[in-house]
């Protein structure tokens, strides 16, 4: 989480994400266990919360709905759970880096900044398809000039779905992310979905499966 998900955030998205890290056990005299978890973690600049198991005045409320172990939420800024790993994953399986950042990735804002390398045709790519939970979409721009981007996402039968906020594409390479939930926040059931995408004049079109 250190080095994966917490450094990497406050790199690429500094000041608008912060991730939390509650005790969901008891936690000992005035949080000595916590304190000591922290002490043998070593290098964890996140903070470490009581999550009031041992009668505490600390409550978080962040993990009290979902008393598990080993487990990942991701919350939006309006306090709406847009991702939570144990809808997805068996209890020590349930960390995945790809999934945790995909979802923050389609919540933050987004600034123009320098494509991965020169790509060779306008394209369009989902990372991985089929896709558990968020898919993440890389997106070519042969093009010297950024372009503006705007996704749709639509069912077979062509319903809209969802609309990812427009982004700018820079010249190479880049990537956006839809987190599986439709226009009301609502996750979709798991089938078949068409990611509709104009960059700039550049119209692409393709076909993704979702699991569950």
């Amino acid at each position: 989480m250190e080095s994966d998900i917490w450094q990497a955030l406050k790199t690429q998205y500094p000041g608008q994400v912060q991730v939390l890290g509650p005790d969901v056990f008891f936690s000992g005299t005035n949080g000595s266990l916590l304190a000591q978890f922290r002490a043998n973690a070593g290098n964890l600049t996140f903070p470490l919360l009581r999550d009031c198991g041992d009668g505490g005045l600390a409550d978080t409320n962040l993990v009290n709905p979902y008393i598990q172990r080993d487990n990942y939420v991701v919350i939006n800024k309006q306090g709406v759970i847009r991702y939570h790993a144990a809808d997805f994953w068996p209890y020590g399986n349930r960390y995945h880096p790809d999934e945790l950042l995909g979802t923050v990735d389609s919540l933050v804002n987004h600034n123009a900044g320098v494509g991965d390398g020169p790509a060779g045709a306008w394209s369009i790519a989902a990372l991985p398809n089929p896709a558990r939970g968020a898919l993440v979409l890389q997106l070519a721009n042969p093009t010297r000039a950024p372009v503006v981007v705007r996704v749709r996402i639509v069912d077979l039968s062509g319903r809209r779905i969802a609309d990812l906020p427009p982004r700018v594409a820079p010249s190479g390479y880049s990537r956006v992310s839809w987190d599986g939930r439709d226009a009301r926040g609502q996750r979709v059931p798991a089938g078949l979905y068409m990611v509709q995408a104009e960059l700039g004049k550049r119209s692409l079109v393709l076909r993704v499966a979702l699991t569950r």
